[in-house]
């Protein structure tokens, strides 16, 4: 391995610690965010993440997608709806 190829893997290892803790910090901010919503209002966001969920899975499976991945896609819209709903109003 020479000397550049030595700095370039250093850089790229510092780079991915610099992602992982970027992500690290808006995680705990959304989860923190979350918590404190689901603890403020648990029927809202019940529905918050009920609703979007339910709706998306029935769609993936009107349109004939396998129930996995519709449960999948209702899983994911759900989520993010309701994440998005608990950093604004959290």
């Amino acid at each position: 391995m020479s000397g550049g190829s030595a700095v370039l893997w250093t850089l790229l290892a510092l780079a991915v610690l610099a992602v992982i803790g970027f992500l690290a910090i808006v995680v705990k901010f959304v989860a923190n965010a979350a918590v404190k919503y689901s603890r403020r209002k648990p029927v809202q966001a019940a529905a918050f993440f009920a609703v979007p969920g339910a709706l998306s899975t029935f769609t993936a499976t009107f349109f004939h997608v396998a129930l996995v991945p519709a449960m999948v896609i209702g899983l994911v819209a759900g989520l993010s709806v309701f994440l998005l709903v608990a950093v604004e109003l959290g």
